[in-house]
């Protein structure tokens, strides 16, 4: 069991100070704060903040800016700067820059020893490079990244990134077109590998009241696929308490409920028998968290967070897709939809 803290006096000055706010702090809250705490090792993720910030307010150059200045710093922060780095160059259409840019990044990781530090990085490349539609360089993100996953040590520290790389390639091959057994049998064969290494994890821990065990090997067996989905009204307490643990979401839930659209999809075209749509509640998980010792920032804990749902609240899981006539999944209040 993971012993981490999960107390007020555990939380580091920045996330106290995001704590604080009870909302997502703007661009000029999270530079300011970085100025004032200049020489805290978190200021560069203050600085990292700010320029997502900016830059999704439409000022590319404004954050390119701040993110070269968090780069600097190096480190786990560095590279996430670096990952905006890259985004805000093909914005800029400095192709070019950016080619050069991710390629430098890619050939650091490709020194360090292997962790979920970096594999949590190859992810969130893969995805902004989905995000500036540069789909043939994401699919070698993904590829690699799924190739450092697969040597992994630790199963559960990294089978959220590795669900996550999978949902990104989903819809990389969807974009190009790609066939996964026909024309790349090499890259379903890394699908299957990777798929089968999250059943050995999950296989372990799925001790489920109902339906079949979990099985991802693509063997014949039926498997269900299980999506940690927050409600809509938790959603901007968690994104601020959480920042950089659920930077993937997005900054709205619109978007959000996009991405658990597509991971279900993606477990749907892997041939899972079901797709449960867990909703998950805040105030639930974090008592969760407090009772098995684990870190509420820490993907893993979500993810079993998911998992234990389905046995304690089983009122609160949804099959995907929803009934035509019952309510929609994603709280917006309309008739079921898959949101196509």
């Amino acid at each position: 069991m993971n012993e981490s803290p999960t107390t007020d006096d555990a939380r580091t000055p920045y996330e106290v100070f995001i704590a604080e706010l009870g909302r997502d702090p703007s661009a000029a809250e999270c530079e300011q704060w970085a100025v004032r705490h200049a020489g805290d090792p978190e200021e560069p993720r203050a600085l990292v903040a700010a320029g997502w910030h900016t830059a999704r307010g439409g000022d590319c150059e404004g954050g390119l800016a701040l993110f070269r200045r968090a780069a600097g710093f190096g480190g786990e922060f560095g590279w996430d700067a670096q990952v905006g780095i890259v985004e805000q160059l093909y914005n800029l259409l400095r192709v070019r820059e950016a080619n050069t840019a991710q390629r430098a990044l890619r050939a650091e990781l490709d020194e360090q020893p292997g962790g979920r530090g970096d594999l949590r990085v190859f992810e969130e490349m893969a995805e902004a490079l989905c995000d500036v539609g540069q789909f043939e360089v994401a699919l070698e993100w993904c590829e690699a990244g799924l190739d450092r996953a697969a040597e992994a040590d630790d199963a559960g520290a990294v089978a959220d990134y590795r669900r996550g790389l999978l949902i990104t390639l989903d819809i990389v091959r969807e974009e190009l077109d790609i066939e996964q057994d026909d024309e790349d049998p090499a890259m379903g064969a890394k699908v299957d590998a990777a798929l089968a290494a999250i059943d050995e994890l999950l296989r372990k821990r799925d001790d489920l009241a109902e339906g079949p065990k979990l099985d991802l090997s693509h063997a014949g067996t039926a498997f269900d696929g299980i999506i940690l989905r927050w409600e809509r009204a938790d959603f901007a307490a968690i994104r601020s308490r959480w920042q950089e643990a659920t930077a993937h979401y997005g900054d709205d839930y619109e978007t959000y409920t996009a991405r658990i659209q597509r991971e279900a999809r993606a477990y749907d075209n892997a041939g899972a028998a079901r797709v449960r749509l867990v909703s998950g509640k805040l105030a639930d998980y974090e008592a969760y968290a407090r009772r098995e010792g684990r870190d509420p920032a820490d993907q893993s804990t979500r993810q079993d967070y998911g998992q234990w749902c389905t046995k304690a609240h089983p009122g609160w899981v949804l099959l995907w897709p929803p009934s035509r006539n019952g309510a929609c999944w994603c709280d917006s209040g309309r008739k079921g939809s898959t949101m196509n």
